[in-house]
């Protein structure tokens, strides 16, 4: 079975929480996952571009070197 658009948990959507949404999230492989819960959510903008708290536009907190903390 594969999706049109993109899947999230195995469930086929139209779309990942790219720039809404209470999550936001980044797609790889046609699947969405959860940006790291240290990644502030910017609304109208991509929160990150990758699972890891290195992969965030902007940190929640504090950014210690790569890593959002």
């Amino acid at each position: 079975l594969s999706c049109r658009h993109y899947s999230r948990s195995g469930v086929c959507v139209p779309s990942c929480r790219f720039t809404e949404g209470e999550t936001r999230e980044f797609a790889q492989g046609g699947e969405c996952f959860e940006c790291h819960p240290e990644c502030e959510r910017i609304e109208g903008n991509v929160t990150c571009n990758g699972s890891g708290a290195d992969t965030c536009t902007r940190c929640a907190h504090f950014r210690d070197g790569p890593h959002c903390v």
